[in-house]
Protein backbone atom coordinates (compact mmCIF):
# COMPACT_ATOMS: atom_id res chain seq x y z
CA UNK A 1 0.00 0.00 0.00
CA UNK A 2 3.01 2.35 0.79
CA UNK A 3 4.89 1.81 -2.20
CA UNK A 4 1.97 1.91 -4.23
CA UNK A 5 1.25 5.59 -2.80
CA UNK A 6 4.88 6.31 -2.65
CA UNK A 7 5.25 5.21 -6.60
CA UNK A 8 2.18 7.53 -7.39
CA UNK A 9 3.76 10.27 -5.77
CA UNK A 10 6.89 9.75 -7.81
CA UNK A 11 4.94 10.04 -10.97
CA UNK A 12 3.15 13.04 -9.66
CA UNK A 13 6.45 14.93 -8.77
CA UNK A 14 7.44 13.56 -12.44
CA UNK A 15 4.52 14.66 -14.53
CA UNK A 16 4.86 18.15 -12.76
CA UNK A 17 8.93 18.75 -13.81
CA UNK A 18 7.76 17.30 -17.25
CA UNK A 19 4.79 19.93 -17.55
CA UNK A 20 3.05 16.37 -18.29
CA UNK A 21 -0.88 17.52 -18.03
CA UNK A 22 -2.03 13.51 -19.56
CA UNK A 23 0.15 11.96 -16.71
CA UNK A 24 -0.46 14.22 -14.17
CA UNK A 25 -4.50 13.93 -14.73
CA UNK A 26 -4.45 10.12 -15.43
CA UNK A 27 -3.25 10.04 -11.22
CA UNK A 28 -6.90 11.05 -10.43
CA UNK A 29 -10.51 9.73 -10.96
CA UNK A 30 -12.86 11.22 -13.43
CA UNK A 31 -14.61 12.94 -10.75
CA UNK A 32 -11.83 14.23 -8.20
CA UNK A 33 -11.48 17.26 -6.53
CA UNK A 34 -7.81 18.80 -6.29
CA UNK A 35 -8.49 22.22 -3.60
CA UNK A 36 -5.20 23.97 -4.39
CA UNK A 37 -4.38 26.61 -2.28
CA UNK A 38 -3.87 29.21 -4.47
CA UNK A 39 -6.26 28.09 -7.40
CA UNK A 40 -8.76 26.67 -5.25
CA UNK A 41 -11.16 23.65 -5.78
CA UNK A 42 -10.63 22.12 -9.47
CA UNK A 43 -13.02 19.45 -10.35
CA UNK A 44 -12.57 16.70 -12.73
CA UNK A 45 -9.28 14.65 -14.54
CA UNK A 46 -9.49 17.47 -17.02
CA UNK A 47 -9.46 20.69 -15.71
CA UNK A 48 -7.22 19.05 -12.66
CA UNK A 49 -4.69 18.51 -15.75
CA UNK A 50 -5.23 21.82 -17.17
CA UNK A 51 -4.45 23.44 -14.14
CA UNK A 52 -1.19 21.56 -13.49
CA UNK A 53 -0.08 22.28 -17.17
CA UNK A 54 -1.54 25.64 -18.37
CA UNK A 55 -2.33 27.44 -15.36
CA UNK A 56 0.99 26.96 -13.21
CA UNK A 57 3.36 26.61 -16.26
CA UNK A 58 1.64 30.46 -16.99
CA UNK A 59 3.01 31.73 -13.80
CA UNK A 60 6.05 29.81 -13.97
CA UNK A 61 8.23 27.44 -15.21
CA UNK A 62 11.61 25.01 -13.80
CA UNK A 63 9.27 23.17 -11.47
CA UNK A 64 10.79 21.04 -8.86
CA UNK A 65 8.65 18.98 -6.63
CA UNK A 66 10.00 16.46 -4.07
CA UNK A 67 7.81 14.59 -1.27
CA UNK A 68 8.61 13.60 1.69
CA UNK A 69 7.65 11.20 4.63
CA UNK A 70 4.89 9.44 3.00
CA UNK A 71 2.17 7.54 5.28
CA UNK A 72 -0.92 6.21 3.92
CA UNK A 73 -3.65 3.41 5.05
CA UNK A 74 -6.65 2.09 2.30
CA UNK A 75 -8.40 5.36 2.84
CA UNK A 76 -5.99 7.88 3.13
CA UNK A 77 -2.30 9.51 2.21
CA UNK A 78 -0.21 12.56 3.36
CA UNK A 79 2.92 13.32 2.50
CA UNK A 80 5.34 16.57 3.42
CA UNK A 81 6.13 18.36 0.15
CA UNK A 82 8.81 21.26 -0.95
CA UNK A 83 7.68 22.34 -4.21
CA UNK A 84 9.25 25.53 -6.16
CA UNK A 85 9.10 26.91 -9.52
CA UNK A 86 11.13 30.28 -11.37
CA UNK A 87 8.26 32.76 -11.80
CA UNK A 88 7.53 34.17 -15.24
CA UNK A 89 5.11 36.68 -14.23
CA UNK A 90 6.01 40.36 -14.83
CA UNK A 91 6.93 41.63 -11.10
CA UNK A 92 9.19 38.90 -10.40
CA UNK A 93 10.73 37.07 -13.27
CA UNK A 94 13.15 34.83 -12.91
CA UNK A 95 13.10 34.75 -8.79
CA UNK A 96 12.95 31.01 -7.30
CA UNK A 97 9.89 30.93 -5.11
CA UNK A 98 9.57 28.08 -2.81
CA UNK A 99 6.38 26.30 -1.30
CA UNK A 100 6.35 23.94 1.65
CA UNK A 101 2.97 21.65 2.60
CA UNK A 102 1.35 18.96 3.23
CA UNK A 103 -0.90 16.97 0.99
CA UNK A 104 -3.75 15.16 2.18
CA UNK A 105 -5.10 12.78 -0.37
CA UNK A 106 -8.16 10.26 -0.66
CA UNK A 107 -7.81 7.28 -2.76
CA UNK A 108 -10.82 5.53 -4.98
CA UNK A 109 -10.10 2.70 -7.53
CA UNK A 110 -6.57 3.09 -6.95
CA UNK A 111 -6.58 6.77 -8.13
CA UNK A 112 -6.57 10.05 -5.88
CA UNK A 113 -10.15 10.68 -5.51
CA UNK A 114 -9.14 14.11 -3.57
CA UNK A 115 -6.43 16.43 -3.07
CA UNK A 116 -6.25 18.88 0.23
CA UNK A 117 -3.42 20.71 1.21
CA UNK A 118 -2.08 23.05 3.81
CA UNK A 119 1.07 25.46 2.61
CA UNK A 120 2.97 27.91 3.69
CA UNK A 121 2.43 30.05 0.59
CA UNK A 122 3.29 33.27 2.60
CA UNK A 123 6.75 33.47 1.84
CA UNK A 124 5.82 32.55 -1.93
CA UNK A 125 3.88 35.29 -2.24
CA UNK A 126 6.04 37.77 -0.59
CA UNK A 127 8.87 36.17 -3.60
CA UNK A 128 6.36 36.41 -6.32
CA UNK A 129 6.50 40.28 -5.70
CA UNK A 130 2.33 39.76 -4.95
CA UNK A 131 1.31 43.02 -2.27
CA UNK A 132 -1.64 45.20 -1.99
CA UNK A 133 -5.41 44.30 -3.05
CA UNK A 134 -4.39 41.35 -5.11
CA UNK A 135 -2.40 39.85 -1.75
CA UNK A 136 -5.41 40.87 0.00
CA UNK A 137 -8.12 39.03 -2.25
CA UNK A 138 -5.60 35.86 -1.97
CA UNK A 139 -5.80 36.23 1.56
CA UNK A 140 -9.49 36.55 1.90
CA UNK A 141 -10.42 33.67 -0.56
CA UNK A 142 -7.86 31.12 1.80
CA UNK A 143 -9.37 32.50 4.98
CA UNK A 144 -13.07 32.37 3.68
CA UNK A 145 -12.45 28.66 2.50
CA UNK A 146 -11.12 27.71 6.21
CA UNK A 147 -14.11 29.78 7.96
CA UNK A 148 -16.40 27.67 5.99
CA UNK A 149 -14.83 24.17 6.82
CA UNK A 150 -17.07 21.81 8.65
CA UNK A 151 -14.66 20.13 10.33
CA UNK A 152 -13.61 23.71 11.33
CA UNK A 153 -16.88 25.35 12.98
CA UNK A 154 -16.74 24.32 16.47
CA UNK A 155 -13.27 26.09 16.57
CA UNK A 156 -14.89 29.18 15.43
CA UNK A 157 -17.87 28.54 17.40
CA UNK A 158 -15.51 28.21 20.71
CA UNK A 159 -17.57 25.66 22.08
CA UNK A 160 -17.46 21.44 20.57
CA UNK A 161 -20.32 20.42 18.57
Amino acid sequence: MLKDFAEKLQRFAGAVEAQDGDAFGALFTEGAVYHDAIYGAIHGREAIAKMMAVDWYRDGDQWLWDMHEPVCDSERGYVRYVASFRSVNRFSEGKRVVAQGVGMFTFKDGLFDTYHEIANGTPALWDLNVRGEHLERVVKRIADSQRSSPSLAHHYRGVRS
